[in-house]
């Protein structure tokens, strides 16, 4: 009932968004579903979306900038980007303030896709059941979820690929 008291400007705030989610969670994806899509930013404020990237394996590697092991993840990130180019695409999507995740991005050397639905963990991460991070979701070339997991260990992410893409 509070809820319905918001004025629609209240409602569309960073803080609207995030009691409008808790209250009415999105269903949230499964192996074998179509992929979710939304508006996604990149550093210089771009708009694209995942369906621009079907063709290839996706690997979405949900990550923020206080979260060691996807800090540590990021040099392997560079190693599988290399050695699938031909059959995958990563896209990072930071659950950062948007001022955290630039100062982030500038910091680490992310060569993939880096974009951010500017939602924290309210867009993407609740509609694809993120938890914590790392988290990882792999979409087929043709648009369906295939895998997710979490953690990262040194060489777990290769590990997991190479198991997944043969």
């Amino acid at each position: 009932a509070l809820y319905n008291r918001l004025s629609e400007e209240q409602r569309q705030s960073e803080q609207g968004q995030t009691i409008a989610t808790n209250l009415f969670p999105p269903t949230k994806i499964k192996i074998g579903d179509d992929m979710v899509d939304t508006d996604l930013y990149d550093l210089e404020g771009k708009i694209h979306h995942l369906t621009e990237l079907k063709g290839k394996y996706i690997l979405l590697d949900f990550w923020s900038s206080g979260c060691g092991p996807c800090i540590l993840s990021i040099p392997e990130m560079g190693e599988i980007q290399e050695i699938y180019k031909d059959r995958l695409t990563i896209v990072s999507l930071s659950s950062d303030t948007e001022r955290r995740w630039k100062d982030a991005s500038a910091k680490h050397s992310i060569t993939w896709y880096n974009w951010s639905d500017k939602k924290q963990v309210s867009g993407l991460y609740l509609k694809y059941g993120v938890r914590g991070v790392p988290h990882y979701v792999l979409i087929s070339p043709e648009g369906k979820i295939t895998s997710t997991w979490s953690g990262y260990g040194k060489g777990s992410l290769l590990k997991e690929i190479k198991k997944l893409i043969k």
